[in-house]
């Protein structure tokens, strides 16, 4: 299929590349329009073309770039100027090595057309629907809320503006509009089009302000019932006589500025504690003075509404209660749509043109050359496309002949929110029965995740024959019992951390384990995190020992969680720790010889299990680990930094988020989100049970890591460093063997 990007060289390129696969909740949709930003899109545009200016261009156009070099001329730093220009140099002899190819950047995010394939119960095939947040492609994955259905008199073409219309809406809803407000709109493009028009269907008296009189005259058409453009008219007198010297309840500044005179000029003519919304982008950098006298409101409007930036929302499916948020992204989109269904908003007398796909660069050009004369410029995609599978025939044909069936025995907070999405999605997984310790909580399962049956009895889904996977989302003491009378019942196994709270139960489940031959492994996630994969992959080609340091800033748990029991959660180093020993164990790929801790009680004094320690391991090739792991700390701090020291280079993990390295030749990765591998830890032990490939988690890892957390407790209790054999499992075996005897 085809889809849009921009080079590094701001030039616009349409290739093929595979079609998307449906991820979590949500459709393929076949795209038939997409309407082109003309804010964020350009100014993506024109950041790249910029880039790509020589040096003196930069330096002639940018007040930046000025200011640092008169900064190193008034400190009289010639070094500091060379070493400028050197960089620069660098920076671009980098960038001519990279393929054409390389840093291709997707554009768009609002489009409408129609679904070819969905896993949700209330969208079926060739529903017409309109979808935020995916790029310019002629066949997009779009999540569950990010989807709304177009009513029967709205075209597809009007459709592709949803997306837009709901920055305008939640604009509108950040300043509390009610009806006969006198509301200013500062900026008359495509979204200040869009909110004089929402503006009015709210019953306000919409003023539009703008320098370009073309725009002003659309706005007055479409609705707007006084025009002002600051060039000719004061506006602060104009605006009192419009109001009669009431002054405007609220302002939505639409504009983008490189200064923050549309803010400026917004807080002159707003009234006594009125609202002032910023929708636009400019810098905000204003006299504090007059925005204190008259106590107004300053308010971002941030871009479609509750839920953006939020993964669970928006790429998981799971929405908010209406009662409590009631303006949603997806409910502010179908607002939207309702609005052009009423005939209440005009999109059609904002549409400049439309292009094929295949002409998108000289859409962007038109728009970049003559953005007053186009309001919006839509681009359009062949209808007879159809969806193209060949890449993955062997694995297609594979999922038709074999679904992995499972069990769920425990479905609480973290199998709801975190596994259960990516295991509904997944086509080669059929969930047959969800076990849960309360009658409500099973009910509640059965309405929400649909599975065939629902039961308060795990024994019925261990005698279930057709069952062959059960996951285990249980408390800690059960994991090791359940675990053993699931294998030994002919099922496989997947448990969350831990293996058991006792090093006896851990060695019961691993004869267990070796005496069924049945597929055990357990939820040691961040092994999956794909900057955990790009480190590991780095370090493989080390010859030398590394050292690693990883530090936890565990959230606080009250002593009154039952984590805390001894006899149920086992404490937070059994719990929790392993999570970090087996992601250690997994990027040294050497043996531990030798472990100290020190910590203990440091959060929870009245307790007896430890919550805070600090661990050194040695490792047969001398790498070190050194483990910090408390909950004594501030309550946005990051919760995890990996650092890894290696000869002359290092990387540096935070959150899971970012990816630094030095010394290596791959440059820094940057998530928008965190990712801790749960979606490709799912996938694995799907694709693992059914036999097309290997776990990457197996039960002498869960051994291995379980082993390093008693022994961090022997330490702390001893204070002694304590010595480890080389074969972690004879020396586990002696020890399972000897308090049998």
């Amino acid at each position: 299929m085809k889809k849009l990007f921009i080079n590094p060289k701001g030039d616009i390129v349409v290739k093929d590349v595979r079609d998307p696969l449906i991820e979590t909740k949500g459709s393929l949709v076949k795209t038939c329009y997409a309407l082109i930003s003309t804010g964020t899109e350009l100014t993506i545009l024109k950041g790249k073309k910029f880039e790509n200016l020589p040096l003196y261009k930069r330096i002639l156009r940018s007040k930046d770039y000025r200011k640092i070099i008169l900064n190193k001329i008034k400190n009289k730093s010639l070094k500091g100027i060379f070493q400028l220009f050197r960089a620069y140099k660098k920076r671009n002899i980098s960038k001519n090595f990279l393929s054409p190819s390389t840093n291709l950047k997707p554009l768009g995010y609002s489009c409408a057309g129609t679904i070819i394939e969905s896993n949700l119960n209330d969208y079926k095939i060739d529903d017409k629907v309109a979808c935020a947040g995916s790029n310019h492609a002629e066949i997009i994955f779009s999540p569950k809320n990010l989807t709304c259905k177009i009513p029967n008199n709205v075209s597809l073409e009007e459709a592709s503006f949803t997306t837009l219309g709901a920055i305008a809406i939640h604009g509108i809803h950040r300043a509390d509009i009610k009806s006969g407000e006198f509301v200013g709109v500062i900026g008359t493009g495509l979204i200040g089009l869009l909110t004089i028009q929402i503006a009015k269907a709210c019953g306000a008296i919409v003023i539009a302000l703008d320098l370009i009189n073309k725009r002003l005259n659309l706005a007055k058409k479409l609705g707007s019932d006084f025009v002002i453009n600051p060039l000719y008219l004061n506006s602060k007198i104009k605006i009192n006589e419009i109001t009669n010297g009431h002054g405007l309840d609220a302002i939505i500044i639409c504009a983008s500025s490189e200064t923050s005179k549309p803010l400026e000029e917004a807080i002159e003519i707003i009234r006594e504690k009125g609202k002032i919304v910023l929708l636009g982008g400019f810098p905000i950098s204003v006299d504090r003075t007059e925005l204190y006298m008259k106590e107004a409101d300053l308010l971002i409007s941030r871009s479609y509404g509750p839920g953006r930036y939020d993964s669970y929302y928006e790429y998981k499916g799971y929405d908010y209660p209406k009662e409590y948020v009631p303006w949603t992204e997806q409910r502010n989109m179908e607002l939207f749509l309702n609005l052009i269904s009423e005939k209440k908003i005009d999109v059609k007398s904002l549409i400049s043109e439309i292009f094929p796909i295949e002409k998108a660069n000289l859409a962007y050009n038109k728009l970049e050359k003559d953005p007053i004369n186009n309001i919006a410029i839509l681009l359009k995609f062949d209808e007879k496309v159809e969806i193209d599978r060949k890449f993955e025939e062997t694995a297609l044909k594979k999922s038709k002949m074999k679904k992995l069936v499972i069990g769920l025995i425990g479905c609480g907070a973290f199998a709801q929110s975190v596994h259960l999405p990516y295991l509904l999605s997944n086509p080669n997984c059929r969930i047959k029965a969800i076990c849960t310790e309360h009658k409500k909580t099973a009910e509640f399962c059965k309405e929400k995740f649909r599975p065939e049956y629902v039961t308060t009895d795990p024994k019925k889904i261990l005698k279930d024959p057709e069952i062959e996977t059960v996951f285990i989302y249980t408390r800690h003491n059960t994991h090791a019992e359940l675990s053993i009378e699931a294998l030994k019942t002919d099922k496989n196994v997947f448990v969350e951390k831990p293996m058991g709270i006792t090093i006896n139960e851990c060695m019961d489940v691993y004869k267990t384990v070796k005496m069924t031959k049945k597929n055990y492994t357990i939820g040691f996630n961040r092994r999956f995190s794909p900057l955990i994969k790009i480190a590991k992959e780095l370090l493989m080609k080390r010859n030398n020992p590394i050292i690693i340091n990883y530090r936890i800033s565990n959230m606080f748990i009250p002593g009154t969680h039952w984590i805390f029991d001894r006899k149920v959660g086992g404490g937070p180093i059994i719990g929790e720790f392993c999570h970090f020993t087996d992601l250690i164990l997994y990027l040294m790929n050497s043996n531990p010889i030798e472990l100290y801790a020190v910590g203990g009680n440091l959060s929870h004094r009245d307790l007896e299990l430890p919550d805070s320690c600090v661990v050194t391991i040695k490792f047969h090739d001398k790498s070190i680990a050194n483990l910090i792991y408390s909950d004594l700390s501030g309550p946005n701090m990051p919760k995890e930094r990996i650092e890894i020291f290696s000869g002359d280079s290092a990387i540096v993990i935070n959150d899971f988020k970012v990816l630094k390295t030095f010394g290596f030749d791959i440059g820094n990765k940057y998530f928008d989100e965190q990712d801790k591998g749960h979606s490709e830890e799912i996938l694995n032990i799907i694709k693992a049970n059914l036999g097309e490939q290997e776990f990457l988690v197996n039960v002498d890892d869960a051994l291995r890591a379980m082993y390093l957390c008693f022994k961090t407790i022997d330490s702390l209790k001893t204070n002694k460093i304590i010595q480890i054999e080389d074969t972690i499992y004879n020396c586990l075996i002696s020890e399972y063997d000897r308090e049998r005897k």
